[in-house]
């Protein structure tokens, strides 16, 4: 160090070291005391919700079918079949031709329960009798469906205009940005989602009896139905990955462990919630508290939340020693 107090370059990796030292410390005693309470707070909350997710069981289905706002159809896609369209067979109306009408074809739902009779058959080693009998009750579930459509003809074609009047609506900005149209548009929707929901019901314990009834021949689990045409980031691995996620994050927060990502990872999480019930959008409700959470998470990640009295704090230590990267006096 030179008389006026410089370093030479040799000490400027000391002088830049001891000064990111003392911006650690620049925290109360109070403020330390808050912020692991603060952290601890969080990783309860969270270990909690995965617990209770874990126990009861979880589903995303109406989390993410009440999405509101621009993002909506994305939250949205991740159902399987959230608009109907496949278990109620449709088949939209051609523009191309000169008059069209939507209509429905049970051909596809049909081809797959097959296919699934197949996969069960493997799954449980049916024997020719046991597949036959299987066969048989699939007969019987594919009359069913046909009859539901024969009985609920005129009202499932009029439920499809519905479905495709109100499309065409949202593809139209005057309907999405003048006030008196948009309530029309509102009650269509309702219309159509009251309807919708009752056949898709009575569709559902027809899927339900396909399932149940190729799988009772066969002894132990029950090899499951699946989703035709499925999305590739469907809600029921998110129902799978959610709750350990909760779990696995809250203990990271309540034992220090790895603390800004799972912060980070957390807070996330918080603001995909808050994504789908966008502010501002109509009909979106507040997320008040979630968006107090995800703050107070990002304070944790960057204010040092996991340097005191936890795993991160022991771990760091442990390393400096075994790495002897300890800071050494400065010689004058």
């Amino acid at each position: 160090m030179t008389p006026g107090g410089t370093f030479h370059n040799g000490d400027k990796d000391i002088t830049r070291r001891r000064s990111l030292s003392a911006s650690t410390k620049q925290l109360g005693t109070a403020a330390i005391i808050a912020l692991v309470l603060l952290r601890l707070a969080l990783g309860w909350h969270f270990y909690k919700e995965g617990s209770a997710k874990m126990q009861d069981g979880f589903s995303s289905t109406w989390f993410l079918g009440a999405a509101k706002g621009p993002l909506a159809d994305s939250f949205k896609s991740m159902l399987w079949d959230a608009d109907g369209k496949i278990r109620l067979c449709y088949v939209p109306t051609d523009a191309k031709a000169g008059w069209s009408e939507p209509g429905y074809d049970t051909k596809q739902v049909k081809d797959y329960w097959k296919q699934y009779l197949d996969e069960v058959a493997s799954f449980h080693s049916y024997n020719a009798e046991m597949k036959k009998k299987a066969a048989e009750s699939l007969k019987v579930r594919s009359a069913q469906l046909d009859s539901f459509f024969a009985y609920n003809h005129v009202e499932i074609i009029e439920l499809f205009r519905q479905m495709e009047r109100r499309e065409n609506q949202l593809q139209r900005a005057d309907m999405t940005g003048v006030e008196s149209l948009k309530g029309q548009g509102a009650k269509l929707q309702r219309e159509v989602d009251s309807s919708r929901t009752g056949y898709l019901a009575s569709l559902d314990l027809i899927w339900e009896g396909v399932e149940r009834d190729l799988n009772q021949y066969g002894a132990g689990e029950i090899y499951p139905l699946g989703e035709l045409n499925g999305p590739a980031i469907s809600s029921g691995q998110i129902d799978k990955f959610i709750p350990w996620f909760d779990l696995i994050c809250g203990l990271a927060l309540l034992a220090g462990f790895c603390t800004p990502v799972a912060a980070i990872a957390t807070a996330g999480f918080l603001l995909s919630v808050c994504l789908t019930q966008f502010p501002g959008a109509e009909g979106a409700q507040p997320v008040y508290y979630q968006t107090i959470e995800m703050f107070a998470l990002l304070v944790v990640a960057f204010a040092g939340g996991g340097k005191y009295l936890s795993l991160d704090s022991v771990i760091n230590h442990f390393c400096k020693r075994c790495c002897n990267t300890s800071e050494q006096p400065v010689k004058e």
